[in-house]
Formats: structure tokens, sequence, C-alpha cells
């Protein structure tokens, strides 16, 4: 077995194989013992970003205001597109999440016929959009 083992790692030095089983057994644990070894002290990543989509009616009309979003690293991105015909403003309540479990509200109203984007200068992800502006006076 030993001179099998030699053998093979003169075979593996020239360029020539046995397969599979010609490394030596030791070898095998050791290269991948120094890959298991150095993984865990990589810092662990972060989840990515959040991002969504919503949309909510425009008061008189059959129109929308459409509204995708992108929860950066610093803060929260509102890209938005007012169809309402007429200039007509609509105020929209974001529902976001403090800690996982406590909602707060954030109001924002929109021009009508128009498009942009509006930024939130907290981190929190969106969970939801809807015209009931009523939260948003209590934080």
């Amino acid at each position: 077995m030993r001179a099998l083992t030699s053998a093979g790692a003169v075979l593996a030095a020239v360029g020539l194989g046995l397969g599979p089983a010609s490394a030596p057994a030791s070898a095998t644990p050791s290269a991948s013992g120094a890959a298991q070894l150095s993984a865990p002290s990589a810092p662990a990543a972060k989840a990515p970003p959040k991002s969504g989509k919503d949309s909510i009616k425009c008061n008189e009309s059959n129109g929308r205001v459409n509204f995708s979003w992108k929860t950066g690293w610093s803060s929260t991105t509102v890209y938005y597109n007012n169809h309402c015909l007429g200039g007509t403003r609509v105020t929209a309540a974001f529902k976001f999440y403090n800690d996982g479990s406590t909602p707060f509200y954030k109001c924002v109203t929109f021009q009508g016929d128009s498009q942009g984007k509006y930024k939130f200068a907290h981190i929190n992800e969106i969970m939801d959009v809807n015209k009931d502006t009523k939260k948003c006076k209590n934080n």
C-alpha cells in the first residue's frame, strides 16, 4: 500500500493520475480541513435588501398610483407613477415595522399625473401601502 501511495504521488507530480484513489488519504482531509477552518473566520453575510410593489386607487377615477421600492442599507427609496387624472393629489400611508412586530405609518402626498421617487431616511421594510391616513396621525 505504501508503494502504491508513493507511486500515485509521483504520477500526480508528473501530471498523470491513477484516478480518484491515487491521492493519499491524509492529503484530502488536510486540504479541505484548511478550507473549513478559514470559512468560519469570514464575516457572516447579511440578508439582501428587500423590495416590493403595491398600488392604490385614485379618489374619484379608475386610475391608480403604482409604487415600487427597494430597502437599501441606509434608506428606503420608493418609486411612484401617479395615473390620477386632472392632477388629483393622493396621500398614501406606508406601513413599516420597527422591530418586526410593531407597525408605524408614514404618509406622503403625491401630485396627480406625475412620477418620481421619494426617499425615507430609515431602513425599515415597507409592509403595505394603503389610503388609511388616520394611522399616520398616531406616529
